[in-house]
């Protein structure tokens, strides 16, 4: 049994990233149709807030719905690292090998001349 007081708490910064900006030029996911009732909607609201600390909630909640009437997902455009993600030699990232390599790889998949939609970090899948 996991110690409760021994559990890894992960948690967002409690100051907001600025507003997302998008390079016309660059795929983006299609918009994949809004087809939930209140209640899901809410839910899924809900459930994208539960990683946001909660002095955003507000400002937050209405980003999210937003991006699910418009692009029928929550993305979370604001969090996502800024600029365009491209791997870099494993020496430069940090922690153990293992963990470094990862990141390498997941970086090289989110590369934009590689991924799919690399502003809705969607590697591979779907047909354009």
């Amino acid at each position: 049994m996991l110690d409760s007081s021994k559990a890894m708490k992960i948690s967002l910064s409690s100051e907001l990233p600025p507003d997302p900006t998008f390079d016309p030029n660059i795929r983006r996911a299609p918009d994949r149709g809004f087809n939930l009732n209140e209640t899901e909607t809410i839910i899924a609201v809900k459930n994208a807030l539960r990683y946001i600390p909660s002095n955003l909630h507000e400002r937050m909640a209405h980003e999210f719905l937003d991006e699910l009437l418009t692009r029928g997902r929550i993305y979370g455009y604001r969090y996502r690292p800024q600029g365009m993600i491209k791997a870099r030699p494993v020496d430069e990232y940090k922690g153990i090998l293992e963990a470094r390599a990862i990141q390498a790889m997941i970086d090289n998949n989110l590369d934009f001349d590689v991924a799919l939609y690399p502003y809705e970090l969607v590697t591979y899948g779907d047909s354009y």
